[in-house]
């Protein structure tokens, strides 16, 4: 049963396709509605998670030429891979924080003022992950964790989204879609910074391109030329023999090179695709799930939502968020500090983001800065949780060269340990 509780909560598409499936029976849909607005809903998600696998496969191995090319050595914030190998002993607490807490996030989302439901499936088994850790450091009782991580987990995924609400509002153009992910508080602050440096009138959106560029209005060859500029040059520093004997199984290195870049552009149209087939059914069918069990509520999805109503401004994070990386591993590297292993998923996904919530308020200067912000920001975070041991000593629960990098729950994790200090706890 457990098992069965994280696996269907931590599979958003399942989750989604549920919810559509409420929401149009709660409508009176015909049954011709109902299938074809809940198949369709979780064929969207699907195709998301296409995109975003073939992104991933892009991006890692760039990310290895990278390493290799500079001899960058540290641990590795991976958030899952974390809350993964930690399953052996905190499995059970992690998968009923999960299920009760997305109870209480209905619940919450009824009686107060913040009517969103978290539904971006692998953010909520990190995070319930996260809280199960933290209380476990604090040397608390399986069901001490349990109710007090629910009721945590109650709280972030109904608070999070409004936060994020005013940012969505301005990037969607209306209120029908929020924002559920990790990276939240990130987004939210360099959104309130970035005001400082731009206006939201030049929006990045509207940048005029020359004649002479007109190629580069077209989404997918810019995307393709500013990955193929970044990654040539990873391949040539890393070197053929590397390459050839570690990475692309004997494809020939500039080639091995020129497909990755070119096959991450592939996932960024795909998974574009699927958040236009996924958006067109799900807030139809989330009115239904509204109007029955949470009235006025709205649906907090994954980052990639935002990503049609922005694509200039997730070229410009990804950018900005590349060179960000460079700079924190410098400053962390002077401060003798752990280094988090610099990933090219982070600068696409979380300092696109961070981009497209602040150019949404600031405009293309504001996108810059944004893109900029999460990703110095996020891997000084991660570093600093990594160096003071935050989550007690996560080697020792089979976690060992590993840390996590979502701001949310570093966050809530630091205010945990602080709690616990307050009150004599910890391990």
């Amino acid at each position: 049963m457990l098992k069965f509780i994280v696996e269907f909560f931590s599979t958003p598409a399942i989750v989604v396709g549920v919810v559509a499936l409420v929401g149009l029976l709660a409508q009176k849909k015909s049954a011709t509605e109902v299938i074809n607005g809940t198949v369709k809903t979780t064929l969207g998600f699907l195709i998301i998670g296409v995109g975003a696998g073939a992104i991933v496969g892009a991006l890692g191995p760039i990310t290895e030429m990278f390493l290799q090319a500079f001899h960058l050595e540290g641990f590795v914030p991976f958030d899952e891979l974390v809350v993964g190998s930690v399953a052996a002993k905190l499995g059970r607490e992690t998968s009923l924080i999960l299920a009760f807490g997305f109870v209480l996030n209905v619940l919450f989302a009824r009686i107060t003022p913040w009517k969103y439901i978290y539904l971006t499936g692998h953010m909520l088994w990190v995070h319930a992950g996260m809280w199960a850790i933290s209380l476990y450091a604090l040397g608390l009782s399986s069901t001490a964790i349990i109710v007090i991580g629910s009721i945590i987990q109650g709280l972030y995924t109904t608070i999070f989204p409004a936060m994020a609400q005013p940012f969505m509002r301005k990037i969607v153009g209306n209120d029908e879609l929020a924002f559920g992910h990790g990276q939240t508080l990130l987004n939210v602050l360099g959104a309130v910074l970035a005001r400082l440096f731009g206006k939201p009138e030049a929006s990045a959106e509207d940048v005029k391109v020359a004649e002479g560029w007109g190629f580069f209005r077209d989404m997918a060859i810019s995307m393709s030329i500013i990955l193929l500029i970044v990654t040539i040059p990873a391949a040539l520093f890393a070197g053929p023999a590397y390459v050839e004997k570690n990475l692309s199984g004997g494809q020939n290195y500039l080639l091995f090179a020129l497909l990755k870049a070119l096959g991450f552009t592939s996932g960024v149209l795909v998974l574009l695709q699927g958040v236009r087939m996924f958006i067109a059914e799900v807030v139809p069918a989330f009115r239904g799930f509204a109007q029955r069990i949470v009235p006025g509520a709205r649906p907090a999805l994954d980052c990639p939502v935002i990503f049609p109503f922005a694509p200039n401004s997730l070229m410009i994070g990804l950018i900005a968020g590349t060179v960000a990386q460079v700079v924190a591993i410098a400053l962390l590297w002077a401060l003798r500090w752990p280094i988090p292993i610099p990933s090219m998923i982070v600068a696409f996904f979380a300092s696109g983001s961070g981009a497209i919530f602040a150019n949404s308020v600031a405009g293309r200067r504001g996108a810059i800065f944004g893109g900029f912000f999460w990703s110095f920001a996020g891997l000084i975070l991660a570093s600093w949780a990594y160096k003071v041991s935050l989550f007690g000593d996560l080697a020792s629960l089979g976690a060992s060269g590993i840390g996590f990098i979502v701001p949310d729950g570093i966050a809530i994790g630091a205010l945990i340990r602080l709690v616990g200090m307050a009150f004599g706890l910890g391990r």
